[in-house]
């Protein structure tokens, strides 16, 4: 709660103090575009943290977005419906969720390792389909799912509200919560008094693929195009949000409103790059210094808290 009530001042701080140095972080515009933006990675972000706090670890996101709008975008040009390529691109997007959590949960093989070679493979897949050339000019029903708007915003900023309070729901009401966190913390403990840590872990990896899945055909709407390069780093933002908002790499620990507050702090710096008239090629090297601190923060916290324990 602690770290939840220090996000909240450090975002209202930081909004008071750009709504005065700079005349337009405050407009009507600007925070549309920044509330659309932050509430495709909120999808993803609810499903991970999840991950996260269960003890595991994903970097395929990326290639997941890509891959699924790749293929529901190549299945509409080849005239199937809508509604058809979708399904097909989602099933894809839980079977790589599917491969990952047996990869990782069942076979025990290093979760940066697995994941980063799905990444890779979606990747290839998807300039492979593509030929590096997006598939554009999907039918019209298709582009409500991104370009429909609900009180002045995009409709997938409801979409990631719902997502993210059925799974914080599920996180701290459901036994299936009790246990993700109990896996996190010590998984042996968990497999004595007959939790099946790994089935756990492979229907989160499957759920969080759906969401990436689910992200993809969003974008893909929203552009009326399916890029191969969808997205950049959404993986790294997520987990060092995540991370900021207090949710452990050593799992067992966080919540999704901690996660989300680490987002939008983050967007918020992101965008005052951009206001205050640096270039946005320094975006990156901010994440990156973001997700350091963070993770040094993190890593200095569980010692101090180990050492405490003694």
């Amino acid at each position: 709660m602690r770290r939840i009530v220090g996000l909240i001042v450090i975002n209202l701080i930081l909004i008071i103090l750009l709504g005065i140095f700079t005349p337009y972080f405050l407009t009507k515009a600007n925070l549309i575009v920044m509330v659309d933006n932050i509430a495709l990675e909120i999808v993803i972000l609810s499903g991970y943290a999840l991950l996260i706090i269960g003890g595991h670890f994903d970097l395929s996101v990326d290639g997941v977005v890509a891959l699924t709008g790749v293929i529901a975008g190549l299945l509409m040009n080849k005239g199937l419906g809508w509604v058809w390529s979708c399904g097909i691109a989602i099933s894809v997007s839980a079977l790589l969720g599917l491969i990952n959590g047996f990869t990782v949960a069942k076979l025990g093989i290093n979760g940066f390792i697995a994941t980063l070679t799905t990444w890779w493979i979606c990747q290839g897949f998807s300039f492979g389909l593509t030929k590096a050339t997006a598939p554009y000019g999907f039918p019209d029903a298709f582009g409500i799912l991104g370009q429909s708007h609900i009180f002045g915003f995009k409709s997938f900023v409801l979409y990631a509200i719902i997502i993210a309070l059925v799974l914080s729901f599920v996180l701290h009401k459901t036994q299936m919560g009790i246990h993700l966190y109990a896996s996190g913390d010590s998984p042996k403990s968990c497999e004595r008094v007959g939790i099946d840590v790994a089935m756990l872990g492979i229907k989160i990896y499957i759920l969080l693929g759906i969401l990436a899945g689910f992200v993809g055909l969003i974008l893909a709407s929203r552009l009326d195009a399916a890029s191969p390069i969808a997205v950049d780093g959404v993986a790294l933002r997520v987990i060092a949000a995540l991370v900021i908002g207090g949710c452990s790499l050593n799992g067992g620990q966080g919540t999704i409103i901690g996660g989300i507050l680490g987002l939008v702090m983050m967007h918020i710096l992101s965008n005052a790059v951009i206001q205050i008239g640096m270039s946005p090629y320094w975006q990156k090297a901010m994440l990156g210094s973001i997700l350091l601190t963070a993770v040094l923060s993190e890593r200095l916290n569980f010692n101090f808290r180990r050492l405490r324990n003694v």
